[in-house]
């Protein structure tokens, strides 16, 4: 992958018209998403989501956070386990039907219906790059979060180093796919689309000017050479 060949550079950021097509391969794998997730992200995310969670919920014992392309809720139970009441929000019915324990809300990132700063923290886990318009989403996101609210997520990177990206890329070509066919067979091939998202997101530092558009701080921490990331925001 080159500078002129990199999607991401030449596109508003976000999935936009292949937003369709990675929703239904989410649905396709849900029976196995979290156990396939987990061994493709090297059984990183478990760590990564604690660190999520315990920024967000901080001292705020009993708070609300919003959870951002829940998916199953795999998220929202960590954050639960921290002491936060998640609300969880997420584009598919069928994802949301396997975290009953929780208040579930069908919507997407691009709108929220949900009242201007109605929350004092929100986290995503592996979801924000799924944003189908990823400008209109962080938007959207600060726009529920009240004054000095706090938004954190972790996600799939994009390092900055173009060897390093390449590099990144060689292993969600070929991971997801193997990893997938391992976990669950033909539907586990269904984990092949990470690749097209890897192609469209942007990279990380382009990632954290975006942020910084919306949020008044932002850390990040890059792992796994950049491949995986850790943000918090504040607002």
């Amino acid at each position: 992958m080159t500078e002129s060949s990199d999607p991401a550079k030449s596109r508003r950021p976000g999935l936009q018209a292949k937003w369709k097509g990675v929703v239904d391969s989410l649905e396709a794998i849900i029976p196995i998403y979290e156990k396939g997730s987990s061994r493709i992200s090297l059984f990183a995310d478990k760590e990564m989501r604690s660190e999520v969670a315990s920024f967000a919920v901080g001292e705020e014992k009993g708070a609300l956070v919003l959870d951002l392309g829940a998916g199953p809720g795999t998220l929202s139970r960590v954050v639960a386990q921290a002491g936060g009441v998640p609300i969880l929000a997420d584009a598919s019915r069928k994802m949301l039907a396997r975290a009953p324990e929780f208040d579930r809300v069908q919507c997407v990132f691009e709108f929220l219906p949900f009242r201007p700063g109605s929350f004092g923290a929100a986290v995503a886990g592996f979801s924000l790059r799924d944003a189908r318009d990823l400008e209109i989403a962080v938007a959207q996101i600060r726009g529920v979060l009240r004054s000095g609210g706090r938004f954190a997520f972790c996600d799939l990177g994009k390092p900055d180093s173009r060897v390093k990206a390449d590099l990144v890329a060689a292993y969600i070509f070929v991971a997801p796919l193997l990893i997938g066919f391992l976990t669950g067979g033909r539907a586990g091939l269904r984990f092949g689309p990470l690749y097209d998202t890897y192609k469209l997101v942007l990279n990380n530092g382009s990632l954290r000017s975006l942020l910084l558009t919306r949020f008044s701080k932002v850390e990040m921490v890059a792992r796994q050479m950049g491949g995986s990331i850790v943000a918090r925001c504040s607002a």
